[in-house]
């Protein structure tokens, strides 16, 4: 799943569309629901989610230092994925010793991947959660990467036996990105005739996520000349974020952090990987996730990457966000400099009729927030990973404007009565900005 490439006996270059997918999760609490005359609980986010889907692998005996280096860069959810059941509980007891979070996936009992999944009993699914249960540090229980249309109905039977026997964690499951199984062959004109957005509405009608979560990895072809400017991606990200407003569910997103192509030398770097975070955190996401820590953070033996000590400081900038816009709903979004055909395909807010804004530079992505107050939070992000974005964005009436200073964790009055906000944005770097009428 999770687009992951590989490499057949011929040299060709094939989608493996049956590899890879997971997240995160956080905060429990409980929220009482019904299913029949099963009760359920959910869970009730209290912090902003920043996890990674591969942390740890085959060798056992550095998940300590694995664990270690990951929450110190930090993230504060790690995903056990793709382990055998043995490796999943070693995983477990290294992190309750780092005091680090974890998704648990077994795949010989709870866990599907795509359409294939293991033939599920209630008593071995109550038996493996017993076993994983006791760990302070469980967050949830990793059921399903990118199930099939075909299989949602065992994706919910199986969310509620989770849920059933421990019903204060999430069970957790993350949809395909559109460039596998299920696509926008036809556009987003006639959704009717598209498969991605048919899969997308039944997989939250039927399954009914307590988050909803899905992955895209825009630079996976590792290709120097692919850009977030005008990129399918937004396709893909404009649909899920208008769904999940409509179902009032947190939306998490799975960002690229590695290369694909394991025969070819890596275009990822800290600048296209900081663009698809920022762009992310202004289309309102609740959480992210690395895609991989394991390659970008972290090497095979644990040491760390020429690339950590900026992931690390982006890593805790992208939690202060998001842990300020937690609570704010996403209430209208913006890009400038793509082509107009592309705006509606986007789903995109028009900034003609925008009655807070009235211009801005290209290349920008741009969420306005709110939370009921006279404010409004604008997360003003630059998609190029390649090129600073400088300019000014114009507000339709004058209006006492506050920016965020990162280092300081402060706002500072730009101006109290102003109808221009000027901006300077590094590559794929973003800026928070209050906005009080």
């Amino acid at each position: 799943m999770k687009g992951k490439y590989f490499q057949n006996s011929s040299g060709t270059m094939l989608l493996n569309f049956m590899v890879l997918a997971a997240l995160f999760t956080s905060g429990c609490s409980r929220k009482a629901a019904t299913q029949g005359n099963t009760k359920q609980q959910g869970w009730q986010q209290r912090e902003f989610i920043l996890s990674t889907f591969h942390a740890v692998g085959g060798d056992t005996t550095i998940y300590k230092k694995v664990l270690t280096a990951t929450k110190e860069s930090g993230i504060n959810l790690v995903e056990l994925t793709f382990l055998s059941p043995d490796k999943v509980m070693a995983g477990m007891r290294a992190a309750e010793e780092v005091g680090v979070k974890v998704l648990a996936e077994d795949m010989s009992t709870i866990s599907g991947v795509g359409d294939k999944f293991p033939a599920f009993q209630e008593e071995t699914v109550r038996n493996t959660i017993q076993q994983l249960k006791g760990f302070k540090m469980l967050e949830g229980y990793y059921i399903w990467d990118e199930p099939h249309e075909k299989d949602f109905s065992k994706t919910r039977e199986l969310h509620d036996l989770v849920k059933k026997y421990d019903g204060n964690r999430l069970a957790f499951s993350v949809i395909f990105p559109s460039y596998g199984v299920y696509t926008w062959e036809k556009g987003s004109y006639e959704w009717a005739d598209n498969s991605y957005p048919r899969y997308v509405d039944n997989y939250l009608k039927t399954v009914d996520p307590e988050i909803f979560s899905f992955d895209y990895y825009p630079f996976r072809d590792n290709k120097a000349a692919t850009d977030l400017i005008n990129n399918d991606i937004w396709m893909d990200f404009g649909y899920i974020r208008k769904k999940a407003l409509e179902h009032n569910k947190p939306l998490w997103f799975y960002f690229q952090a590695v290369s694909l192509q394991k025969d070819q030398q890596s275009i990822m770097d800290v600048s296209r990987i900081r663009a698809q975070m920022y762009a992310a955190l202004a289309y309102g996401v609740k959480g992210l996730s690395y895609f991989n820590s394991a390659g970008s953070l972290l090497d095979e033996k644990g040491g760390k990457t020429a690339m950590y000590e900026e992931l690390k400081t982006l890593n805790t900038d992208i939690r202060y966000l998001g842990d300020f816009l937690l609570n704010k709903r996403s209430e209208k979004l913006y890009q400038t400099g793509v082509r107009q055909e592309n705006k509606a395909l986007y789903f995109l807010d028009s900034l003609e009729t925008s009655d807070l804004l009235a211009a801005a530079p290209d290349n920008l992505v741009i969420g306005v927030f709110g939370d009921g107050s006279n404010a409004k939070y604008v997360l003003i992000t630059n998609k190029s990973h390649s090129a600073e974005v400088a300019g000014e964005v114009k507000l339709r009436k004058p209006a006492s404007v506050s920016e965020l200073d990162q280092s300081q964790r402060t706002f500072r009055i730009i101006a109290r009565n102003t109808v221009s906000i000027p901006v300077k944005l590094a590559p794929g770097m973003g800026a928070l900005y209050v906005i009080k009428k």
